[in-house]
C-alpha cells in the first residue's frame, strides 16, 4: 500500500509517448528559446572539423545538425534519444541517429571530443551516475557541455525580476513553482542546473565554467508556455499542484503580446584531463 506521506515517484513528467501530438512542436519551441544560448556557448567550446560528438537526448535535432555541420565529413555526430521519432527527418547526412537509453544502454563506442546534453539529465532518477558514465568516455582533453533546468528559489526570483509587470511575474512563478513540485514528485531534479559544476568537478573535469540564463519568450497558442502547459495540465491536476481549469494561465500564455521569462537553465562545461591524470 502506498504511504500517502511518501508518494511514489511518478513517470517522467514529459514522456514523449504521452502526448506525441504536441511533443514535436514543444521540442521545436525549446530549440527556439534555448538554442541561441547554447550556440553562444558552443562558440566557446569551439568544435572543429574531424571531431567526434555525442548529442544525448537530441530532441528535435537542432544542435546535432549544428555539430555535424562543424565536424564535417571527417568527423562524426551520434544523436541519441529514448524516442528518436522526432529525429528521423533530421535531414543531415553527418548525423547518425540511434535509439538509446543513457541510463542503461552501453555507450556508443569511441572517445568523444564533445558530449552535449540539454534538458535531459534533470529528468533522470540519478543524473550523477549518468555523468559518471559519460565523462570516462571523453577523449583526452575532450569536453562535456551539460545544460539542465534550474528552477530553484534563487533562480526563479532572478528570472521573475525580468518580467515586464507584476501580473506576468506572478503567472511565471505560479507555473514554475508547480513544475518544480511536479519534477520532485517524479523523482527528477529541478535544481540540477545549479549543481552541475560541483558534479563535473567531482568527476575530474577541469577548467569548469557555469552560466545561468533565462531568455524572454512571447506567448502564443503554439508557444513555449502554451504547449508546455497543455502537456503538463493533466499531471498538475492529478497531483493538486495547479488549478488549470479556470483558464487564467492559458489566456496569458496564449497571448502573443505578453512576454515571459523562460524557465531558467544552467549550463556547465568542463575539459577532461590529459592522459594519466584522470582518476
Amino acid at each position: 500500500m502506498t504511504d500517502p506521506h511518501h508518494p511514489q515517484p511518478t513517470p517522467y513528467v514529459l514522456d514523449s509517448a504521452a502526448r506525441a501530438d504536441l511533443e514535436f512542436d514543444r521540442l521545436r519551441t525549446i530549440e527556439q528559446v534555448y538554442d541561441p544560448g547554447t550556440e553562444e556557448l558552443l562558440t566557446q567550446v569551439d568544435p572543429a572539423p574531424g571531431w567526434s560528438c555525442l548529442e544525448v537526448g537530441a530532441g528535435a535535432g537542432s544542435i546535432a545538425r549544428r555539430l555535424a555541420s562543424t565536424a564535417g565529413e571527417s568527423g562524426r555526430v551520434v544523436a541519441t534519444d529514448t524516442d528518436p521519432r522526432f529525429l528521423r527527418n533530421i535531414a543531415h547526412p553527418g548525423v547518425n541517429v540511434i535509439e538509446h537509453d543513457i541510463t542503461t544502454d552501453p555507450l556508443p563506442p569511441g572517445s568523444w571530443d564533445l558530449i552535449h546534453a540539454r534538458s535531459v539529465l534533470e529528468h533522470l532518477p540519478d543524473p550523477e551516475s549518468v555523468l559518471a558514465r559519460l565523462i570516462p568516455s571523453l577523449a583526452p582533453h575532450g569536453q562535456l557541455f551539460a545544460e539542465a533546468i534550474d528552477v530553484s528559489t534563487e533562480t526563479l526570483a532572478i528570472a521573475a525580476a525580468q518580467a515586464p509587470d507584476r501580473k506576468t511575474a506572478t503567472a511565471f512563478l505560479e507555473f514554475a513553482t508547480a513544475v518544480h513540485r511536479l519534477m520532485t514528485l517524479a523523482g527528477a531534479h529541478p535544481e540540477l542546473g545549479s549543481n552541475l559544476p560541483v558534479i563535473l568537478a567531482a568527476h575530474g573535469l577541469e577548467s569548469i565554467t557555469h552560466q545561468r540564463r533565462h531568455p524572454l519568450v512571447p506567448g502564443g497558442k503554439r508557444g513555449f508556455y502554451a504547449l508546455t502547459l497543455a502537456r503538463l495540465a493533466p499531471a498538475f491536476q492529478d497531483h493538486g499542484l495547479l488549478d488549470t481549469t479556470d483558464g487564467h494561465l492559458s489566456s496569458l500564455f496564449d497571448d502573443p503580446s505578453v512576454v515571459f521569462p523562460a524557465l531558467p537553465i544552467g549550463a556547465a562545461h568542463g575539459h577532461a584531463p590529459a592522459v594519466g591524470r584522470r582518476q
